[in-house]
């Protein structure tokens, strides 16, 4: 038997249930990317007698291995099908997940963090491709909004509900249990996407010719100057430092202040669902949003830098945290932006760049934020169970972030209006 590749042709019950199935392993995906270190930061520096800038770099480590493999990533989708790249990362993230809560030493950890981050370097771009094939490019913002939401709900399951789970069971014996789940998600998708029947490959063999030409794209380089910022500062926050922040400075407990990034998280999922669909309401503009987002964030840096100035309680910089989620609208504009700027064959080739970008920003941000808390060292208070920074390492950090956000103001207000500009042939 069959099955078309059409999206036209095919049962629209088919497509949501390949959709929901490769949904549920992005969703574990992004629950690794948030859980480790943010949620368990205090546990890892304790357990394993870590640096502040070693346990950012579990999370560094991560995102450029993420980032730098989106480029091959990109590639082999583009030539192999979306399907298939999925399944083999997920097998890799599998092996990782399980690795890394029986790790014994700082070198097994980072060693598994690796493995982890190689296969979940597969995930978003191979859906990316999917959502292309299996709905359509009339409905591709508002079905990226909704995987966006799902795999910003596997952020959320690693906020509040993990660290519960870590305070009553252990870390470790909670991440065992997501690596059991995951392991039937990726059963349950192997199964599903068996019935698409057999997946189009590009007849052009593997080369590094439709990376260069999205690099040639000179309107798309402002954005993707801006993919080194905006996602990664809402990122690291939410995944890195934003919990231990809201700990050391705004003198919260470890349950409220994983409470406080749930709150970030859900408006995370809410901000990018409501920016799938905003764009119809002017005319499929994407300009619009891109420039809001980029003037919430500048809006919620300046949010915590004022908060580290004044003293302020842990709730001012709850706004900010709020803030920063709400910059999620102009997720899924940036991503057709790219696509639209780019000519159709070369989808998940334009998206890799822009999201290798990302999670190399994410990375980056993440460490040299890790590098300053530790720049502080000498007149922090240790305790048995975690090290606490002073107010001056979090006004340094506060101020490198809110110049971030004004130099990716400036870069946004350059990103045309992609309809306006003539996709290469």
């Amino acid at each position: 038997m069959r099955f078309s590749t059409d999206p036209q042709k095919r049962s629209p019950r088919l497509a949501v249930a390949a959709f929901a199935a490769m949904a549920s392993i992005y969703f574990f995906s992004y629950f690794q990317r948030a859980a480790v270190p943010g949620t368990i930061f205090n546990e890892l520096q304790s357990d394993f007698h870590l640096s502040a800038s070693a346990v950012a770099a579990l999370g560094s480590m991560f995102t450029w291995i993420y980032g730098g493999m989106q480029i091959v990533v990109g590639l082999l989708a583009d030539r192999y099908g979306g399907t298939r790249t999925l399944l083999g990362g997920g097998m890799g993230m599998l092996a990782g997940t399980v690795l890394f809560p029986l790790a014994g030493s700082p070198v097994a950890l980072f060693v598994a963090r690796a493995l982890t981050g190689f296969g979940a370097s597969f995930m978003y771009l191979s859906l990316v491709k999917e959502l292309d094939r299996l709905f359509g490019p009339r409905h591709f913002t508002v079905w990226l909004s909704v995987l966006l939401a799902v795999g910003y709900g596997g952020g959320m399951v690693a906020t509040w509900p993990f660290e519960r789970a870590s305070v009553a069971f252990g870390w470790r014996t909670s991440l065992l249990a997501v690596a059991a789940l995951l392991f039937v998600a990726l059963a349950v998708a192997a199964l599903v996407l068996r019935r698409l029947g057999p997946e189009p490959r590009a007849a052009r063999s593997f080369s590094l010719t439709p990376l260069r030409e999205v690099l040639r794209v000179r309107p798309s380089w402002p954005l993707l100057a801006s993919s080194l910022i905006q996602f990664p500062l809402c990122f690291v926050i939410q995944t890195v430092l934003g919990k231990k922040f809201l700990e050391d400075f705004g003198g919260m407990s470890s349950q409220v202040s994983a409470a406080c990034i749930l709150v970030m998280a859900a408006c995370n999922i809410s901000s990018v669902i409501l920016g799938g669909f905003l764009p119809r309401l002017c005319g499929e503009r994407r300009q619009p949003w891109l420039r809001a987002g980029a003037i919430v964030l500048f809006t919620a840096t300046g949010c915590l830098l004022a908060g580290t100035l004044t003293g302020a309680s842990g709730w001012v910089f709850l706004l900010g945290y709020v803030l920063m989620a709400v910059s999620s609208v102009a997720v899924p504009s940036s991503t057709a932006t790219i696509k639209e700027l780019n000519r159709p064959g070369s989808v998940a080739s334009s998206v890799s760049v822009m999201n290798g970008l990302s999670y190399i920003g994410c990375g980056t941000i993440g460490q040299a934020g890790g590098w300053l808390l530790e720049r502080y060292r000498a007149t922090a208070t240790v305790t048995a169970s975690s090290v606490i920074y002073p107010p001056a390492a979090y006004f340094a950090l506060c101020c490198f972030l809110a110049a971030l956000a004004g130099l990716n103001l400036l870069l946004i207000w350059r990103v045309p209006e992609a309809r306006k500009v003539s996709p290469p042939r």
